[in-house]
Protein backbone atom coordinates (compact mmCIF):
# COMPACT_ATOMS: atom_id res chain seq x y z
CA UNK A 1 0.00 0.00 0.00
CA UNK A 2 1.44 3.29 -1.03
CA UNK A 3 2.39 5.39 2.34
CA UNK A 4 0.97 9.13 2.16
CA UNK A 5 2.80 11.89 4.39
CA UNK A 6 1.42 14.29 6.48
CA UNK A 7 2.77 17.15 6.92
CA UNK A 8 4.43 16.26 10.04
CA UNK A 9 6.12 13.83 8.29
CA UNK A 10 7.38 16.01 4.80
CA UNK A 11 11.12 16.03 6.48
CA UNK A 12 13.36 13.93 7.74
CA UNK A 13 15.01 14.81 11.46
CA UNK A 14 18.44 15.61 11.71
CA UNK A 15 21.10 15.59 14.63
CA UNK A 16 21.90 19.63 14.98
CA UNK A 17 25.34 20.39 15.42
CA UNK A 18 26.95 24.47 15.35
CA UNK A 19 29.23 24.60 12.49
CA UNK A 20 32.74 26.22 12.90
CA UNK A 21 32.96 27.51 9.48
CA UNK A 22 30.17 27.58 6.66
CA UNK A 23 32.84 29.06 3.82
CA UNK A 24 35.26 26.21 4.89
CA UNK A 25 32.42 23.73 3.33
CA UNK A 26 32.99 21.15 5.77
CA UNK A 27 30.40 19.26 7.30
CA UNK A 28 27.69 21.86 6.03
CA UNK A 29 25.22 19.73 4.62
CA UNK A 30 24.74 16.09 5.80
CA UNK A 31 22.39 14.53 3.76
CA UNK A 32 19.41 14.10 1.14
CA UNK A 33 16.00 13.71 1.06
CA UNK A 34 13.38 13.70 -1.91
CA UNK A 35 12.99 14.79 -4.89
CA UNK A 36 9.72 16.80 -5.41
CA UNK A 37 8.07 17.41 -8.41
CA UNK A 38 4.91 20.19 -8.31
CA UNK A 39 2.16 18.84 -10.43
CA UNK A 40 -1.11 20.00 -11.27
CA UNK A 41 -2.99 16.69 -10.63
CA UNK A 42 -1.65 14.73 -7.57
CA UNK A 43 -3.32 11.43 -7.98
CA UNK A 44 -2.35 11.30 -11.70
CA UNK A 45 0.96 11.74 -10.98
CA UNK A 46 0.55 9.60 -7.95
CA UNK A 47 -0.56 6.79 -10.21
CA UNK A 48 2.12 7.71 -12.97
CA UNK A 49 4.94 6.86 -10.24
CA UNK A 50 3.81 4.33 -8.89
CA UNK A 51 3.52 2.39 -12.19
CA UNK A 52 6.80 4.02 -13.11
CA UNK A 53 8.80 1.97 -10.37
CA UNK A 54 6.85 -0.92 -9.92
CA UNK A 55 5.26 -0.67 -6.22
CA UNK A 56 1.87 -0.73 -5.40
CA UNK A 57 -1.06 0.66 -6.32
CA UNK A 58 -2.09 3.54 -4.54
CA UNK A 59 -4.49 3.24 -1.47
CA UNK A 60 -7.96 4.80 -1.43
CA UNK A 61 -7.36 7.31 1.76
CA UNK A 62 -8.48 10.40 1.08
CA UNK A 63 -5.65 13.16 0.16
CA UNK A 64 -7.67 16.28 1.49
CA UNK A 65 -5.42 19.90 0.56
CA UNK A 66 -4.75 21.67 3.80
CA UNK A 67 -3.67 25.82 4.66
CA UNK A 68 -1.65 24.72 7.95
CA UNK A 69 0.09 27.58 8.22
CA UNK A 70 3.46 26.83 8.98
CA UNK A 71 3.47 24.76 6.06
CA UNK A 72 2.06 27.55 3.66
CA UNK A 73 4.69 29.83 5.43
CA UNK A 74 7.35 27.61 5.03
CA UNK A 75 6.61 26.95 0.94
CA UNK A 76 6.02 30.99 0.67
CA UNK A 77 2.69 30.64 -0.47
CA UNK A 78 0.51 32.25 2.67
CA UNK A 79 -3.00 32.45 0.71
CA UNK A 80 -3.11 28.84 -0.56
CA UNK A 81 -3.60 25.22 -0.25
CA UNK A 82 -1.35 22.13 -0.44
CA UNK A 83 -1.70 18.87 -0.53
CA UNK A 84 1.39 16.13 -0.72
CA UNK A 85 2.13 12.40 -1.23
CA UNK A 86 5.14 10.28 -2.06
CA UNK A 87 6.36 7.23 -3.54
CA UNK A 88 9.78 5.38 -2.40
CA UNK A 89 12.44 4.78 -5.26
CA UNK A 90 13.95 1.03 -4.81
CA UNK A 91 17.06 0.81 -3.81
CA UNK A 92 17.41 4.81 -3.39
CA UNK A 93 17.80 6.86 -0.65
CA UNK A 94 15.24 9.28 -2.10
CA UNK A 95 11.44 8.83 -2.94
CA UNK A 96 9.35 11.04 -5.35
CA UNK A 97 7.36 13.48 -2.90
CA UNK A 98 4.57 15.16 -5.06
CA UNK A 99 3.18 18.45 -4.10
CA UNK A 100 -0.16 19.78 -5.43
CA UNK A 101 -1.13 23.23 -4.84
CA UNK A 102 -4.53 25.22 -5.19
CA UNK A 103 -6.16 28.95 -4.09
CA UNK A 104 -3.34 30.47 -5.47
CA UNK A 105 -1.87 31.55 -9.11
CA UNK A 106 0.02 28.38 -11.43
CA UNK A 107 1.34 28.26 -14.60
CA UNK A 108 2.47 25.46 -16.42
CA UNK A 109 6.32 25.80 -17.31
CA UNK A 110 6.97 22.73 -19.47
CA UNK A 111 10.87 22.83 -19.12
CA UNK A 112 13.03 21.58 -22.24
CA UNK A 113 15.79 19.60 -21.18
CA UNK A 114 18.57 22.43 -22.12
CA UNK A 115 16.83 25.16 -20.01
CA UNK A 116 18.27 26.26 -16.80
CA UNK A 117 16.11 24.71 -14.21
CA UNK A 118 15.05 21.71 -15.77
CA UNK A 119 15.09 18.47 -13.80
CA UNK A 120 15.74 14.87 -14.65
CA UNK A 121 15.06 11.91 -12.26
CA UNK A 122 17.12 9.01 -13.37
CA UNK A 123 16.07 5.50 -12.67
CA UNK A 124 18.70 2.48 -13.15
CA UNK A 125 16.93 -0.41 -13.95
CA UNK A 126 17.94 -3.89 -14.53
CA UNK A 127 16.11 -4.33 -17.93
CA UNK A 128 15.28 -1.12 -19.96
CA UNK A 129 13.33 -2.78 -22.95
CA UNK A 130 10.65 -4.15 -20.41
CA UNK A 131 10.11 -0.86 -18.64
CA UNK A 132 9.70 1.07 -21.75
CA UNK A 133 7.47 -1.33 -23.75
CA UNK A 134 5.53 -1.36 -21.08
CA UNK A 135 5.44 2.83 -20.64
CA UNK A 136 4.69 2.83 -24.66
CA UNK A 137 1.69 1.07 -24.24
CA UNK A 138 0.18 3.27 -21.54
CA UNK A 139 1.12 6.37 -23.88
CA UNK A 140 3.96 7.71 -22.08
CA UNK A 141 5.74 10.51 -23.91
CA UNK A 142 9.20 9.24 -25.27
CA UNK A 143 11.80 12.57 -25.77
CA UNK A 144 14.65 10.37 -26.91
CA UNK A 145 14.99 10.42 -30.72
CA UNK A 146 13.98 7.38 -32.52
CA UNK A 147 11.73 6.35 -29.62
CA UNK A 148 14.42 3.50 -28.61
CA UNK A 149 17.19 3.30 -25.61
CA UNK A 150 20.62 4.77 -27.23
CA UNK A 151 24.11 2.85 -26.54
CA UNK A 152 25.74 5.18 -23.79
CA UNK A 153 29.23 3.81 -24.60
CA UNK A 154 30.64 2.51 -27.63
CA UNK A 155 31.40 -1.78 -27.51
CA UNK A 156 29.46 -1.26 -24.21
CA UNK A 157 26.15 -2.44 -22.68
CA UNK A 158 25.13 1.18 -21.10
CA UNK A 159 21.81 1.94 -22.82
CA UNK A 160 19.25 5.15 -21.67
CA UNK A 161 15.72 6.80 -23.03
CA UNK A 162 14.23 9.58 -21.75
CA UNK A 163 10.54 9.72 -21.11
CA UNK A 164 7.91 12.38 -19.66
CA UNK A 165 5.27 12.02 -16.85
CA UNK A 166 1.96 14.01 -16.97
CA UNK A 167 3.83 17.64 -16.06
CA UNK A 168 6.65 17.50 -18.79
CA UNK A 169 9.15 16.11 -16.15
CA UNK A 170 11.92 14.36 -17.82
CA UNK A 171 12.26 10.74 -16.55
CA UNK A 172 15.46 8.98 -17.76
CA UNK A 173 15.48 5.39 -17.54
CA UNK A 174 18.93 4.09 -18.00
CA UNK A 175 20.63 0.72 -18.29
CA UNK A 176 24.08 0.71 -16.83
CA UNK A 177 27.16 -1.98 -17.95
CA UNK A 178 27.24 -3.26 -14.48
CA UNK A 179 24.34 -3.13 -12.49
CA UNK A 180 25.25 -1.38 -9.15
CA UNK A 181 24.99 -2.70 -5.23
CA UNK A 182 21.38 -2.19 -4.34
CA UNK A 183 19.07 -2.58 -1.69
CA UNK A 184 16.07 -3.01 -3.83
CA UNK A 185 14.03 -6.77 -4.04
CA UNK A 186 15.19 -8.92 -6.71
CA UNK A 187 11.79 -8.45 -7.85
CA UNK A 188 12.17 -4.70 -8.79
CA UNK A 189 13.40 -3.67 -12.25
CA UNK A 190 14.30 -0.09 -10.51
CA UNK A 191 17.52 -0.35 -8.36
CA UNK A 192 18.11 2.96 -7.77
CA UNK A 193 17.57 6.67 -8.92
CA UNK A 194 20.43 9.71 -9.66
CA UNK A 195 18.70 13.49 -9.81
CA UNK A 196 19.87 15.48 -13.05
CA UNK A 197 19.76 19.13 -12.97
CA UNK A 198 20.19 21.74 -15.78
CA UNK A 199 22.21 24.45 -15.01
CA UNK A 200 23.32 28.30 -16.22
CA UNK A 201 26.88 27.76 -15.70
CA UNK A 202 29.11 25.22 -14.24
CA UNK A 203 31.44 27.55 -13.08
CA UNK A 204 29.02 29.80 -10.94
CA UNK A 205 26.83 26.56 -9.67
CA UNK A 206 30.03 24.77 -8.36
CA UNK A 207 31.00 27.53 -6.52
CA UNK A 208 27.69 27.23 -4.64
CA UNK A 209 27.66 23.03 -4.75
CA UNK A 210 31.34 22.21 -4.15
CA UNK A 211 32.78 25.74 -2.34
CA UNK A 212 29.93 26.71 -0.32
CA UNK A 213 28.21 23.54 0.27
CA UNK A 214 31.15 20.83 0.57
CA UNK A 215 30.04 18.87 -2.71
CA UNK A 216 32.83 16.84 -4.42
CA UNK A 217 31.95 17.15 -7.76
CA UNK A 218 33.82 15.50 -10.62
CA UNK A 219 33.87 18.23 -13.78
CA UNK A 220 34.22 18.17 -16.81
CA UNK A 221 37.00 20.17 -18.41
CA UNK A 222 35.13 21.93 -21.52
CA UNK A 223 32.24 21.13 -23.33
CA UNK A 224 31.53 18.01 -25.56
CA UNK A 225 29.67 17.18 -28.67
CA UNK A 226 28.37 13.77 -28.71
CA UNK A 227 26.00 12.37 -30.64
CA UNK A 228 24.93 9.68 -28.46
CA UNK A 229 24.00 12.53 -25.83
CA UNK A 230 21.95 14.54 -28.00
CA UNK A 231 19.82 11.72 -29.05
CA UNK A 232 19.20 10.74 -25.84
CA UNK A 233 18.28 14.14 -24.72
CA UNK A 234 16.38 15.28 -28.74
CA UNK A 235 19.09 18.53 -28.76
CA UNK A 236 20.52 17.87 -31.79
CA UNK A 237 23.88 18.99 -32.10
CA UNK A 238 24.29 20.84 -28.79
CA UNK A 239 27.27 20.88 -26.27
CA UNK A 240 27.52 19.68 -22.69
CA UNK A 241 29.70 20.12 -20.26
CA UNK A 242 28.83 17.62 -16.98
CA UNK A 243 29.26 18.02 -13.21
CA UNK A 244 28.76 14.54 -11.05
CA UNK A 245 28.65 15.21 -7.26
CA UNK A 246 27.61 12.69 -4.28
CA UNK A 247 25.48 14.72 -1.99
CA UNK A 248 27.65 14.96 1.58
CA UNK A 249 26.38 12.27 4.25
CA UNK A 250 24.28 10.55 1.33
CA UNK A 251 24.39 7.90 -1.27
CA UNK A 252 22.09 10.37 -3.92
CA UNK A 253 24.38 11.52 -7.07
CA UNK A 254 23.87 14.47 -8.48
CA UNK A 255 24.22 14.98 -12.33
CA UNK A 256 24.49 18.76 -13.54
CA UNK A 257 24.24 19.48 -16.99
CA UNK A 258 25.18 22.86 -18.59
CA UNK A 259 24.51 23.19 -23.09
CA UNK A 260 25.56 25.72 -25.30
CA UNK A 261 24.97 25.92 -29.15
CA UNK A 262 20.84 25.43 -28.36
CA UNK A 263 18.64 27.85 -27.55
CA UNK A 264 18.20 28.16 -23.68
CA UNK A 265 15.63 29.64 -21.19
CA UNK A 266 15.80 30.23 -17.88
CA UNK A 267 12.43 28.75 -16.69
CA UNK A 268 11.63 31.84 -14.24
CA UNK A 269 9.76 29.24 -11.90
CA UNK A 270 7.77 29.95 -8.85
CA UNK A 271 7.37 26.58 -6.09
CA UNK A 272 3.32 26.73 -7.06
CA UNK A 273 3.75 25.87 -11.03
CA UNK A 274 3.71 22.70 -12.14
CA UNK A 275 7.02 21.60 -13.23
CA UNK A 276 8.91 23.39 -10.65
CA UNK A 277 11.69 21.20 -8.35
CA UNK A 278 12.60 21.25 -4.96
CA UNK A 279 15.03 18.83 -3.67
CA UNK A 280 15.57 18.64 0.26
CA UNK A 281 18.92 18.93 1.64
CA UNK A 282 19.78 18.08 5.28
CA UNK A 283 22.02 20.56 6.97
CA UNK A 284 23.87 21.03 10.01
CA UNK A 285 22.98 24.88 10.57
CA UNK A 286 20.10 26.03 7.94
CA UNK A 287 20.36 29.81 9.22
CA UNK A 288 23.86 29.67 8.12
CA UNK A 289 23.34 27.75 4.99
CA UNK A 290 20.33 30.12 4.15
CA UNK A 291 22.58 32.97 4.62
CA UNK A 292 25.30 31.67 2.49
CA UNK A 293 22.86 30.70 -0.25
CA UNK A 294 21.20 34.32 -0.82
CA UNK A 295 24.56 36.10 -0.72
CA UNK A 296 25.24 33.40 -3.36
CA UNK A 297 22.56 34.84 -5.43
CA UNK A 298 19.93 32.34 -4.01
CA UNK A 299 16.21 33.97 -2.96
CA UNK A 300 14.74 33.44 0.71
CA UNK A 301 10.65 32.05 -0.77
CA UNK A 302 9.71 30.88 2.96
CA UNK A 303 7.81 33.77 4.56
CA UNK A 304 7.24 34.76 8.38
CA UNK A 305 10.84 34.34 8.82
CA UNK A 306 12.35 37.64 8.56
CA UNK A 307 14.22 36.38 5.51
CA UNK A 308 15.25 33.01 7.00
CA UNK A 309 14.10 29.63 8.55
CA UNK A 310 11.10 29.19 10.16
CA UNK A 311 10.58 26.49 12.97
CA UNK A 312 7.94 23.95 12.28
CA UNK A 313 7.48 20.39 13.92
CA UNK A 314 11.14 20.87 15.86
CA UNK A 315 12.66 21.34 12.52
CA UNK A 316 14.52 24.84 11.12
CA UNK A 317 13.07 24.82 7.56
CA UNK A 318 13.36 27.39 5.08
CA UNK A 319 12.92 26.68 1.27
CA UNK A 320 15.25 28.69 -0.91
CA UNK A 321 15.45 29.36 -5.14
CA UNK A 322 19.20 28.72 -6.20
CA UNK A 323 20.75 30.43 -9.10
CA UNK A 324 19.33 27.66 -11.32
CA UNK A 325 15.71 27.87 -10.12
CA UNK A 326 15.97 24.46 -8.19
CA UNK A 327 14.09 24.74 -4.73
CA UNK A 328 16.26 23.57 -2.49
CA UNK A 329 14.72 22.47 0.79
CA UNK A 330 17.31 23.20 3.53
CA UNK A 331 16.36 21.66 7.03
CA UNK A 332 17.74 21.05 10.12
CA UNK A 333 16.53 19.87 13.69
CA UNK A 334 15.76 22.04 16.51
CA UNK A 335 16.45 26.24 17.20
CA UNK A 336 19.26 27.73 15.60
CA UNK A 337 22.67 27.03 17.01
CA UNK A 338 23.99 29.88 19.76
CA UNK A 339 26.14 31.89 17.73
Amino acid sequence: MRRFLTTGLIFTVVAACTITSLHAATDVVIGSGNFSPIVQDLDKSLDFYADLLGVDAPGTAPRPFGADPALVNFLGTPAGQVRFASVRIPGSPMAVEIVDFKDVDRKPLLPRLQDPGAVRLILIVRNIDTLLAHLKQKGVPVVTAGRAPVNLTQGGKARAVVVKDPDGFFVEIRQPDLLPETTAPATSNVVGARFGLTIADTDQTMRVYRDLLGFQPQIDASFSNDKASNDLMATANAQVRRSLATVPGSTLQVEFLEFKGIERKPLGARIQDPGATRLQLRVRDSDAVVKTLTAAGGTVVTTGGDGGPINMRGLRVALVRELNNLFLVIMAQGAPPAR
